[in-house]
């Protein structure tokens, strides 16, 4: 017994009971001269007696998915050197990643270590060092023969120029492919900092061709990467209602956009959850965020977005519902509402009345912050819902005046004023500009108690938010009323 080892073949073929094995895999020799197989693509670990040829499956391979950018978004990135859009349309699906959204990066060619730096508790990484745990990652890559680079490091101990420390550990992978989509496994490398403990690391540092200085084009998605220590939608079932609220619900993919920024921003949402930022294009007259939902959906009465924008003025957002039919042609749109915040510094809640078109189907959702101008306004948005309830316009301030309302509202063709008076009084109706001008009195008349309706054609009247006002023996009260 020497214990000299001569590779055969590397291909394992199972002539008696147990899982059989399809390229490509991995094989690790252990110190005691045990064989590790490692089937990536059924993702199963098993350890061979070299003597006897038993064989034990150890476990599965089964790291978490940190990022696909459609309904799994765990990561925080804290710092990037590239131009980085993490909602893009898929370039090229194929067999390999069919998803709509990916994230695009373009690396920075002044940077020779061009990094994507993300921060999470990570679980014991015993595992990945041995080999038998892996990370992986769907790439698109330019050309075979690239490195890509994971570092896993502790973020309170390294620092950007005190390399060894606080490196916990480095994997490396390599590209095989052109211009398409591939799954890159990630083996372990080497450990420059061995005294930070495999329970003591938080940082994930990503980096596309290190020690170059090229900017090239690359497409990432799927990231899966080492246990988290605490998952942070452990305990949260999700809710089919919640179109997006960048924490555990997000039913929608974000396939285009026309501003230059638009990412999860962690902390920034209603009561420090997440939420989305958004950067509007100055170029754009309607700029546009595109999201398609998982299927066709139906329309509900009543849908809410908690928003925050610093202008300082009252701004529209408008949400359009819509049927893509995924043929080329242009969607159709079921309806489109708009609701205007008051301009001020924090979060409020916009309220969209689609109740005129429930039950319809819908299978995209297109938002739009301020149509109709060329603003680079920023905003955060949060919390994007739907609900059944109907969306209450009545006014109640007016002692002898019962449920004031304006139906339908939003309005296309005409509204209609509804409302009872108790007793009778003098009464007037007046519709005004946003900026108070008056447009029209209505009418003003003396009316005996009892309800009314007075239909008002709006069809001449530019899209956009527009003020009426009921005035009963010179007491008045007034709403919101938008025009499509």
């Amino acid at each position: 017994m020497t214990g000299d080892r001569t590779v055969l073949s590397d291909d394992f073929i199972s002539n008696t009971t147990g899982p059989s094995f399809d390229s490509p895999r991995g094989i690790v020799l252990e110190a005691n001269g045990s064989i590790l197989i490692v089937n990536s693509s059924e993702g199963l670990i098993i350890r061979v007696d070299p003597m006897t040829g038993d064989r034990t499956i150890l476990g599965e391979r089964t790291p978490t998915v940190w990022d696909n950018f459609q309904d799994q978004r765990k990561v925080r990135y804290d710092f990037i050197n590239g131009q980085f859009t993490p909602y893009f349309a898929n370039p090229a699906p194929n067999a390999v990643n069919d998803s709509r959204v990916v994230a695009s990066y373009q690396r920075n060619a002044g940077e020779l270590f061009d990094v994507i730096i993300m921060n999470l508790e990570m679980a014991d990484l015993a595992d990945y060092l041995s080999g038998a745990k892996s990370m992986t990652m769907d790439v698109w890559s330019p050309a075979p023969g690239l490195t890509v680079q994971i570092t896993l490091e502790n973020r309170d101990l390294a620092l950007p120029d005190n390399f060894p420390i606080g490196r916990h550990s480095v994997y490396l992978a390599s590209t095989t492919a052109t211009v398409e989509w591939e799954t890159l496994t990630f083996s372990f490398d080497i450990q420059p900092d061995a005294s930070v403990a495999n329970d003591n690391v938080d940082r994930l540092v990503l980096l596309f061709e290190p020690n170059t200085n090229n900017g090239t084009q690359w497409y990432f998605d799927n990231l899966n990467g080492p246990e988290l220590l605490n998952e942070p939608c452990a305990d949260d079932p999700g809710d089919p209602n919640v179109l997006a609220d960048f924490d555990c619900n997000q039913n929608l993919d974000f396939v285009f956009h026309h501003g230059p920024r638009f990412r999860r921003r962690p902390g920034s949402g209603v009561g420090g959850t997440g939420s989305g930022f958004y950067q509007r294009s100055t170029t754009e007259e309607f700029d546009v965020i595109v999201g398609r939902t998982n299927g066709d959906l139906m329309v509900p009465n009543t849908v809410t977005m908690d928003v925050i924008e610093q202008s300082g003025n009252p701004k529209e957002f408008r949400i359009s519902l819509q049927q893509n039919a995924d043929d080329g042609s242009e969607p159709t749109e079921v309806l489109a509402v708009s609701a205007t915040t008051d301009g001020g510094s924090s979060y409020q809640t916009l309220t969209y009345d689609f109740s005129s078109a429930a039950g319809s189907s819908f299978n995209q959702v297109v938002i739009l912050y301020d149509p109709g101008n060329f603003v680079g306004f920023e905003f955060n948005w949060d919390n994007l819902q739907m609900s059944d309830e109907l969306v209450n316009n009545t006014i109640d301030v007016l002692d002898n005046v019962n449920n004031f309302i304006a139906y339908p509202n939003p309005a296309k063709d005409q509204t209609i004023f509804q409302y009872e008076l108790t007793e009778a009084a003098q009464v007037s109706l007046s519709i005004q500009h946003a900026n108070g001008q008056l447009i029209e009195q209505v009418w003003q008349q003396n009316h005996a108690p009892g309800q009314y309706q007075m239909p008002y054609a709006t069809a001449d009247l530019p899209a956009g938010l527009y003020f009426y006002t009921l005035s009963v023996d010179g007491k008045a009260a007034t709403g919101k009323l938008l025009v499509q």
